[in-house]
């Protein structure tokens, strides 16, 4: 935001100079990002072009004689394309400084002598427009300098966070400075005189048929204009605010979008149809495209609200008109609309067409609704009166004429004091917030009735009021405390807990996390989950980022192919993020915590001890083992998956992991000595999720040539579920006894079923653990031979081999019979 020093001495009657009055904005919290001071060298004159002739030389070049009022025209060769006979120029004499490295001297250009030169705006510093010479007011005196007309001057460049909408105005920065300098705020607006006759009312009328969009509409009707350019002053002050002058009626909407920050749209009233403004979204209106001032075709959303006349949409409510109703050479009647859109109806219409303007900017952050409307709107009329020639139509046009509700906040003085460390008397606070607009009345207890201006959309608590008494006190101005009153540690939530506690386990077990980008492209999403519906991005940076990811393989995949190409080598990898699906019945995304796994390479590197230990299903799945142990989890149910389950990303090795909290499912040790049972929530929150060899094709479309396995958790339920206290045991007091039992038994038969089956056999057994797998031709086709270790113990007493007979045959009769397992002979 660019604001005109001597705009805002319009305001504000200060002597101080620029760099202080910048100064000043920086130590109230407004970060000012340049200060750029105007003054016209003593050497630049006001001449007048008496003849232009080609250069003899030169093709682009021109030969002129200038008037400076020194007696005899002076020749000066200029390039500008567009100098002409008769034309009033600023001409910097030989001598004239311009700046500390560009002097003026005589100076032969392609064998002609030229006495000065001919200055656009960027030369003279008043804009960065250097496409041509700078024309000036044909009354000016010739020969005078021209910082006669065009006194010092300043551009203080403001950057204003989002919050302080207020502030992108020349209005709403001379409350700043007011109120730093102790000076009053005057009163510029201006009110036209109205012609007689027929009202406002009779000329047209207009509509609001979704008014929680747009809680306030007025227009004023101003008839007979002239369409022209602006004079010299509206000109220059716009320029140097960044502006491009167009006309008289289409500069002073601009000049009242920076005076005000008030954005504000004329219409050529006999192009509305039906006189009627009816204000409804898209879906009402039954379109779909728009095109726009700037020529552009847009693709409305349903709810993207219109301005519309009888017939059709005019604009796009708080962006942009639409073509075919601006401003024309031949417009006689002006119809100014000034309105109050709702900040995240344009947000979200500009968001998502790339259409960022200076009234979307501003809508977005908020305008004032209540005083700031009248007087943008009647500013506006009266000065289409004076610079257009036109004539006011009486009355304005207003849907919502009644009071706005005051926003009225309770302060305590106390609470002031201890927030920021100083005692406020309430008189200080009064004179602080006073200056600020914002009227206090003392209340009984000692508290203070804080009423907030409507264009101040930023304070809405108490704790905004205290921001503004620091801000006004000066944060400089509040000492360091030696000590303080508040807690500096606070205890984490239950979610952040648990992930630090996931972080901590797959960290000890050599494992480095990863941090990665949410957003995939849909090639991605489709080799992966092509089944998924995605949550799509509006509007993308780039393809690449165009959906939520549903998975976060891809991610991972991403991560290790990077390393890869860099020669890292045995990646091991994990990521606690979110994956993200729509929710049909709110329009919103789901976002579910997922915990995800990689390992590629090999597990332990080669020595000379041993050669090597490559990563394989086992390794993955020890991993997610110990990450259970470790969080007080029951052991993994790990089970086979059927081929094509879990999409493309799996090849033949895949497997559903399942980690249940409490119950018989979860695990016949595995509560002991980590975590205990118990009836609480905690017992529901279930971990779900798959693991498995990647497939050669996925690795191949990420370019990775060595081996993959990669796991995929879901902990939304777990992240939130609080760890139980652990249940301790006493070690055993009499010794165990093991029996070891090879089965041949199915190849279709995981090691996982006949471990539950072997553990149903009997209270007796207290663990069951396959240790060895042996397939070959004796055994025959389709079938294999698993060993498995199981250990007995009775808390009561030291058990005998009969003890445990009747288990033994139990054990394989019960195998022989449900699975068609026999003992390997």
């Amino acid at each position: 935001m660019k604001i005109v020093y001597s705009w805002l001495k319009d305001f504000v009657d200060i002597s101080a100079p620029a760099n202080q009055v910048a100064d000043a904005l920086a130590s109230a919290g407004i970060e000012v990002a340049s200060v750029t001071e105007i003054s016209i060298p003593q050497g630049v004159k006001v001449a007048r072009v008496v003849s232009r002739l080609p250069h003899p030389n030169a093709d682009k070049l021109s030969l002129c004689k200038v008037d400076a009022g020194l007696g005899e025209p002076l020749q000066v060769v200029c390039g500008a394309p567009n100098v002409a006979e008769g034309m009033t120029v600023a001409l910097a004499t030989v001598g004239t400084e311009l700046s500390k490295d560009f002097k003026i001297g005589k100076a032969k250009i392609r064998g002609l002598e030229s006495f000065g030169m001919l200055c656009s705006e960027k030369e003279l510093g008043i804009s960065d427009n250097h496409g041509g010479i700078m024309p000036l007011p044909s009354d000016y005196a010739l020969g005078a300098p021209l910082s006669d007309y065009i006194p010092y001057d300043a551009v203080i460049e403001i950057e204003i966070t989002p919050n302080r909408g207020d502030c992108l105005s020349v209005i709403g920065v001379a409350r700043e400075v007011s109120s730093r300098f102790g000076v009053p705020l005057k009163n510029t607006a201006k009110r036209p005189p109205e012609q007689g006759g027929a009202a406002i009312a009779e000329a047209i009328s207009v509509e609001v048929e979704d008014k929680s969009r747009c809680p306030r509409y007025m227009g004023r009707l101003v008839r007979n204009v002239t369409i022209g350019p602006s004079p010299e002053w509206m000109r220059r002050r716009l320029t140097l605010a960044g502006l491009r002058p167009i006309n008289n009626v289409v500069d002073i909407t601009n000049y009242i979008l920076v005076q005000y920050g008030q954005p504000m749209h004329a219409f050529d009233y006999n192009t509305i149809e039906g006189k009627k403004i009816i204000v409804k979204t898209a879906a009402k209106m039954g379109i779909d495209c728009f095109a726009t001032l700037d020529g552009a075709e847009r693709k409305l959303a349903g709810d993207d609200l219109l301005i519309c006349d009888g017939k059709r949409a005019v604009a796009l409510a708080g962006v942009m008109g639409g073509a075919g109703s601006e401003i024309k050479d031949s417009t006689k009647d002006v119809f100014f609309e000034c309105a109050f859109f709702e900040q995240g109806g344009v947000r979200k219409t500009s968001k998502r067409l790339g259409l960022s303007t200076d009234s979307s900017y501003r809508f977005e952050r908020g305008v004032d609704p209540a005083q700031g409307l009248f007087d943008a709107l009647d500013t506006a009329a009266e000065l289409a009166r004076e610079l257009a020639g036109g004539s006011v139509v009486s009355g304005a046009i207003d849907t919502n004429p009644n009071p706005l509700p005051d926003k009225v906040i309770t302060l305590r003085p106390s609470r002031a004091e201890k927030v920021l460390g100083l005692e406020f008397p309430a008189e200080n606070i009064i004179f602080s917030l006073s200056s600020l607009g914002i009227k206090c009345s003392k209340q009984p207890a000692g508290l203070l009735s804080c009423t907030v201006p409507h264009f101040r959309h930023d304070i809405s608590e108490e704790i905004d009021l205290i921001e503004e008494v620091g801000r006004q006190h000066g944060y400089d101005n509040i000492p360091a405390a030696e000590s303080v009153g508040v807690r500096l540690v606070r205890q984490p939530p239950t979610a952040e807990k648990n992930r630090d506690m996931a972080r901590r386990a797959l960290c000890y077990f050599g494992l480095n996390e990863v941090m990665t980008n949410s957003m995939v492209s849909e090639a991605r999403r489709k080799l992966l989950t092509p089944d998924a519906e995605p949550v799509k991005i509006l509007n993308p940076l780039n393809p690449d980022m165009a959906e939520m990811r549903t998975s976060m393989a891809a991610s991972l995949l991403d991560a290790v192919a990077y390393n890869l190409n860099r020669k890292n080598q045995n990646n091991r990898l994990f990521e606690i993020g979110k994956v993200f699906t729509p929710d049909n019945k709110t329009g919103l995304a789901k976002e579910r915590d997922i915990l995800a796994i990689i390992v590629e390479g090999g597990c332990f590197p080669k020595s000379w001890g041993n050669a090597g230990l490559p990563n394989d299903f086992f390794v993955l799945k020890g991993i997610i083992e110990a990450f259970a142990a470790n969080c007080g989890l029951p052991a993994p149910i790990v089970e086979r998956m059927e081929t094509g389950a879990g999409g493309p990303l799996y090849g033949a090795e895949r497997a559903r992991v399942t980690v249940k909290r409490g119950g018989k499912d979860g695990g016949r040790d595995g509560g002991r000595n980590q975590g205990g049972g118990g009836n609480d929530s905690v017992n529901a929150a279930n971990i779900r999720g798959t693991m498995g060899r990647v497939s050669d094709q996925t690795c191949k479309a990420f370019g990775i040539k060595s081996t993959v396995f990669y796991a995929e958790l879901e902990l939304t339920e777990w992240l939130s579920a609080p760890k139980p206290l652990p249940v301790y045991s006493p070690l055993p007091k009499f010794p165990a006894l093991e029996r070891d039992f090879s089965f041949v038994m199915p190849e279709t038969l995981s090691s996982a079923d006949a471990k539950k089956e072997i553990e149903s056999a009997s209270p007796l057994i207290k663990s069951v653990r396959p240790f060895d797998v042996y397939r070959g031709e004796k055994l025959g086709a389709g079938t294999k031979s698993v060993t498995f270790s199981v250990e007995f113990r009775s808390p009561e007493k030291t058990l005998a081999d009969e003890d445990v007979a009747e288990a033994c045959g139990k054990i394989v009769s019960s195998m022989e019979k449900k699975h068609g397992a026999t003992l390997r002979k």
